[in-house]
């Protein structure tokens, strides 16, 4: 990272730091901006603790098609991959460094032909089935979590993996995609968007495909679709330089004086004594993944997931409705009554009124503060203070709990969906206002950035001066956050397999089945992401920390969710 002056600490707020350049380079066109902070902050993760936050997806479709031969099917595939890069072009980036100053940009480089586009793409993509005849998705998946990094920033930030494909009973197949993605250049919004894109590509004639990288590959029409930094997006504070330094020398003295969190429990999942470092994995597949000991992440990452059964699932929205609040702030309800009930299996002994309550951590979704309403393209994310629900006993009623919780959560969610009503300057520091959120959570950026950085590259940069911020010595118990309905972005039975038999009809049809989709987590985390699909089924995902929560604790945990509304289920404890 670049080593700024540390009391330019506000040159990137709503400056247009970040805007994109266009430049020659060898006699080609490429496109050039430094990474804002929100995706420096990931760069770091990355790139100096083994792939830390690097999102990885397991793409589930089911396929049928009447191609002639494996290579046809592998050029449609490379023709959907390369047009759904050239469309989302931070799919095809890269990061550049400059030697002497260690500043760090994006890089979309932009291809003089079709073929040098698909040339370029190839380079992204691996065909398992050259390695291995069969492989267990899952299995690769977790894998793909615990070897050395996988994508390598000065060539790519993202690549897929196609897995050989699993003849079906029906004779059709099951065609998967493991998906690596530097977090700077994505969110979990950003990639349902991708995915869906993706699966609305493979569906179309190659023809048409053919046609769209034509188009799409023009440094003009790429020079269109370049996403900015949320940081130049944000409004400025005010309409001039003295209100400015009242409103920033305010918000330091608001987060010097800010009231902490209270004192919350821990994640009762956490072993007693959390592994001395990462487990080494058998090389199942080092043909694909690099396996050596000098390169293995500093910790182990995992994924759990809890579908609740469909009793279940219309169990939480009937209630959510008769509570009049959100299916997000029940799911938020739901993860903290599992957590509830298993603390107080772990420590039977303490007293109710000694009980700590449940916080929970979430990243917001910025994009709505500053009025940025086009599809996602880019990793935009803020971060909250998190919500906080009291203990209550497994002895009460299941639903007394869930509607009392629920509504917590709704009433303390609220506050983060208030929007800027105009294009006005008048921001508010009121608490929770959008206006103080996103100045807040650029200080907060400046502050990660510069805690994890390495002694070498620190800058010096502290924003608060003489007033360090209030932080509570109290972490959350977890992390969780909601999608919402993911039905608008995936819903099987979309395309009709009966298309390939019809004469004249499609050559190609696949149709969407699941996706699995996680980060690389950091030290302790275990980040609970809920959605529900498009038959209603409420989902739950979890990227953690394996060297803290063992993997029997995690299925513990995924147990507990999809009992606590279900009585047809045996109730689970640790």
């Amino acid at each position: 990272m670049a080593q700024n002056n540390p009391h330019d600490w506000l040159s990137r707020y709503a400056n247009n730091y970040h805007a994109w350049t266009q430049e020659t380079s060898n006699g080609r066109i490429l496109y050039k901006r430094p990474l804002g902070l929100v995706e420096s902050s990931f760069d770091i993760d990355g790139n100096h603790f083994g792939g830390r936050a690097d999102m990885n997806a397991l793409f589930t479709l089911e396929l049928r098609h009447a191609l002639p031969s494996k290579d046809d099917l592998r050029r449609r595939i490379t023709l959907a991959w390369a047009s759904l890069r050239l469309q989302h072009v931070m799919l095809q980036s890269r990061i550049h460094e400059e030697k002497k100053t260690g500043k760090r940009t994006f890089v979309v480089d932009v291809q003089g032909s079709r073929e040098e586009v698909i040339e370029e793409t190839i380079k992204s993509i691996i065909w398992v089935d050259d390695y291995y005849d069969e492989v267990d998705g899952l299995d690769l998946h977790r894998h793909c979590q615990n070897v050395a990094r996988i994508i390598e920033p000065s060539q790519c930030l993202a690549k897929m993996h196609v897995l050989p494909l699993r003849r079906l009973p029906n004779g059709n197949y099951e065609l998967s995609f493991l998906i690596i993605m530097a977090h700077q250049i994505s969110d979990g919004l950003t990639a349902y968007n991708w995915f869906s894109h993706f699966l609305r590509i493979l569906n179309s004639p190659a023809s048409d495909i053919e046609k769209e990288i034509d188009i799409a590959r023009t440094p003009e029409s790429i020079g269109t679709r370049l996403p900015h930094a949320q940081e130049d997006l944000y409004p400025a504070v005010a309409t001039n330089k003295a209100r400015a330094r009242w409103f920033w020398a305010i918000l330091r003295v608001l987060r010097y004086r800010a009231k902490g969190m209270p004192p919350t429990f821990v994640n009762p999942l956490r072993r007693d004594e959390r592994l001395p470092g990462a487990v080494s994995y058998p090389p199942i597949y080092s043909k694909l993944f690099d396996y050596s000991e000098s390169k293995k992440p500093p910790m182990n990452s995992s994924h759990v997931e809890a579908a609740l059964s469909k009793t279940a699932s219309d169990r939480l929205i009937a209630l959510s409705r008769s509570a009049k609040v959100s299916v997000g702030a029940a799911c938020f309800a739901l993860a903290g009554l599992a957590m509830m009930e298993i603390e107080e299996a772990r420590h039977p002994n303490i007293p109710d009124s000694e009980r700590r309550p449940f916080a929970a951590s979430f990243p917001l979704n910025p994009r709505a503060f500053f009025g940025f309403n086009t599809p996602p393209e880019s990793c935009m994310l803020a971060f909250s203070d998190g919500i906080v629900l009291p203990f209550l006993s497994s002895s009460l009623p299941i639903e007394a709990r869930f509607r009392l919780t629920a509504k917590q959560a709704n009433r303390q969610l609220r506050v983060y969906q208030k929007r800027l009503k105009t294009a006005a300057v008048n921001i508010s520091l009121e608490p929770h206002s959008s206006g103080r959120l996103l100045a807040n959570g650029y200080i907060y950026a400046i502050e990660r950035i510069e805690a994890k950085l390495p002694a070498s590259q620190k800058t010096g940069s502290n924003p608060q001066g003489s007033l360090p911020a209030n932080t509570s010595r109290y972490g959350a118990t977890c992390g969780v956050s909601s999608i919402g309905s993911t039905a608008t972005f995936f819903n099987p039975g979309t395309y009709d397999f009966n298309d390939v038999e019809e004469k004249g009809g499609k050559d190609l049809v696949v149709d969407f089945r699941d996706l699995e989709m996680g980060v690389r987590a950091r030290d302790n985390e275990f980040l609970i992401g809920s959605s529900t699909d498009a038959v209603g089924i409420v989902k739950f995902g979890v990227s953690y920390d394996e060297s803290a929560i063992s993997k029997e604790a995690a299925d513990a945990w995924s147990e507990k969710m999809k009992s606590l509304l279900d009585s047809r289920r045996a109730r689970s404890s640790l």
